[in-house]
């Protein structure tokens, strides 16, 4: 008996290991994800629409691999907390993993792509690049449920503004841990300011924000750009008015 807990414990401790290694491949996977998206957007502002497209495929492509390592943690995480690992573990283990997956590729695009925040707002972004002002058409046609796909779009509305300076974001990162953006310098000096950790200065969030928790927003950096040259445009056009 002292044999059998024993390797159990050392299989939960190449567990929790299995564990911390999909994390840190599931984190490189979101950083490739956000260089993805920049890339495209570069492509189609250079007119390169349809490499623009390859790396959309390819977009949907990491977002269906991160869909597998979220199943793989969830997976890996219930063995290695379980005080008594039944002999059939494995087995169980396969057939959820596969009923899992099953049930993933069986969804259509708009159920596997149509609620992912940055896939949405790649294509966002890549449709104001040619179109801007104009509404973007529904990414699935018929396909999928329409109201859920309008409330994905009115979820996406963002606020410009540095939660510390009060002013538009400059430079901005974002927290991994809240999903909250900051202007780069300001969020970076509150942070020092309290010893290496400060709770997130947007109201009402309650998580902590560290250094090592933020990453250099470039999508959003563009939104914010083409949001202020929106208000520019808007300004001359009333301006123009009032003169007419």
């Amino acid at each position: 008996m002292p044999s059998r807990v024993g390797a159990h414990m050392q299989l939960q401790s190449r567990l929790q290991g299995l564990r911390s290694s999909i994390q840190t491949i599931s984190d490189i996977a979101d950083d490739t994800v956000r260089v993805c998206t920049v890339a495209g957007l570069d492509l189609e502002e250079l007119g390169e629409s349809d490499s623009a497209m390859q790396v959309e495929a390819s977009l949907r492509k990491l977002i269906d691999a991160q869909h597998r390592l979220d199943v793989e943690r969830s997976l890996v995480t219930r063995l290695a907390t379980e005080q008594d690992m039944a002999d059939n573990a494995e087995t169980e283990y396969l057939a959820s993993w596969e009923q899992s997956m099953a049930a993933y590729d069986d969804q259509s695009d708009a159920a596997k792509y149509g609620k992912n925040t940055v896939y949405r707002e790649f294509r966002q972004q890549l449709w104001d690049v040619q179109h801007d002002g104009e509404p973007m058409p529904r990414l699935f046609g018929d396909d999928g449920d329409e109201s859920d796909e309008d409330l994905v779009i009115a979820g996406t509305r963002m606020n410009y503004r540095c939660p510390v300076t009060t002013s538009w974001l400059v430079d901005p990162v974002t927290s991994k841990v809240c999903n909250h953006s900051y202007s780069k310098d300001a969020i970076v000096d509150y942070i020092r300011g309290n010893r290496g950790a400060c709770a997130c200065p947007v109201g009402g969030c309650s998580r902590t924000v560290r250094a090592q928790d933020l990453f250099p927003d470039k999508l959003l950096e563009r939104k914010v750009a083409r949001h202020l040259r929106q208000l520019e445009s808007d300004e001359t056009a009333a301006q123009y008015t009032v003169v007419q």
